[in-house]
């Protein structure tokens, strides 16, 4: 029984790993600093809650006023599109990421 719900678990975690490749390495590809993308987000916000709820609002509608990248990366790069992605899928998504790259989970 134990061993069924495990590989359940992991196939689970496997399968929400590929759609985040999917929908988010696709174009940042593995190189990306996401680490550091959440430690200007854990900085500025502090709270979970909070965390989530900003990069939710920035991707859905993405201005300046509401990055956390300094305005020499914005002027270099410039501001990211619009996701396509619907709410439900960007949640997802976001739930991902914060569990993968949150500071919490890299200290011990």
């Amino acid at each position: 029984m134990v061993k069924k719900i495990t590989i359940s678990i992991l196939f689970c975690a496997f399968l929400n790993a590929s759609e985040f490749d999917k929908n988010c390495l696709n174009c940042h590809g593995g190189d990306f600093k996401f680490h550091i993308i959440m430690k200007k987000y854990t900085l500025k916000y502090s709270s979970e809650k909070r965390i989530r709820e900003a990069m939710f609002e920035y991707l859905k509608d993405p201005a300046t006023e509401r990055s956390i990248l300094p305005a020499e990366y914005i002027n270099r790069f410039g501001i990211k599109e619009k996701s396509d992605l619907d709410d439900k899928t960007l949640r997802k998504m976001i739930d991902i990421y914060y569990e993968r790259f949150n500071l919490q989970s890299k200290l011990y």
